[in-house]
């Protein structure tokens, strides 16, 4: 869903009826944009009808940023009187729609092998075979505290993960998601509605893919996935859903 936090937080919204016609239009739930410290992307496919925050802010673009100040540029805000806040790199992000979440690479290849790492790999199930309906599959060295980090290079919407087991009955049953902003930006991990790090369930056997969305969209360039627990032994296929910058 799309919210207004208390820490001002703001979530953008996509109003888009697939049989109108009509393409989708980005909307802040909410008359004034220039209290936002934050705008990040919330639900989509929810008319700004719903929502009880006042008339609806439609925007021409889909527009992210985690940096106040970029946010008062953007709107034309006026000046603040005060200012105590500690000066950051400005992050926007000006990313195509991302109404229908597609699959960004990893089973058809378009992620090249040599974007793919992980905490350790099992002789002949390199991190290269973690790719989802592949007859190979990644397997870590050990099963404890493991991860597989997928370089997406370029800043890209991500909105869910799909997974697959392989093997002797083996699978991850459950795993978290960190991922970068920036290759050079700390790890952040996906949360739940509550700002909680959000412990997805995972596969039931080796075969029937399971995919997770997200409750909130992150922008990437940069995403991983750590297992927390597995079936027997841990082992992985995966694809990420979202959508590239044009």
């Amino acid at each position: 869903t799309v919210m207004v936090s208390c820490h001002q937080v703001c979530f953008i919204g996509s109003e888009y009826n697939p049989q109108s016609g009509i393409p989708p239009r980005w909307f802040l739930p909410y008359q004034d944009p220039c209290e936002c410290t934050a705008i990040r992307l919330g639900g989509v496919g929810i008319p700004a009808s719903s929502y009880r925050q006042g008339a609806p802010r439609y925007l021409d673009e889909l527009f992210l940023s985690e940096d106040s100040n970029e946010i008062q540029a953007y709107f034309d805000c006026e000046p603040a009187e005060h200012n105590t806040g500690k000066k950051h790199v400005w992050t926007v992000y000006m990313v195509s729609q991302c109404s229908s979440p597609q699959p960004l690479g990893m089973e058809n290849g378009t992620i090249q092998d040599d974007r793919i790492t992980a905490s350790s790999s099992r002789y002949r199930c390199p991190s290269g075979d973690a790719r989802l309906n592949n007859e190979n599959r990644w397997k870590p060295l050990n099963d404890t505290n493991s991860w597989i980090e997928v370089d997406l290079v370029e800043s890209t919407v991500v909105t869910g993960v799909i997974t697959q087991g392989s093997g002797r009955k083996w699978y991850v049953t459950a795993y978290k998601v960190a991922y970068k902003k920036q290759p050079s930006s700390d790890f952040e991990h996906v949360t739940d509605g509550n700002g909680n790090i959000k412990v997805f369930i995972g596969n039931t056997d080796k075969h029937t893919p399971v995919t997770n969305l997200f409750d909130e969209s992150v922008v990437a360039t940069v995403v991983r996935i750590e297992l927390t627990e597995c079936k027997t032994s841990c082992a992985l296929r995966l694809e990420l859903l979202g959508c590239r910058r044009d």
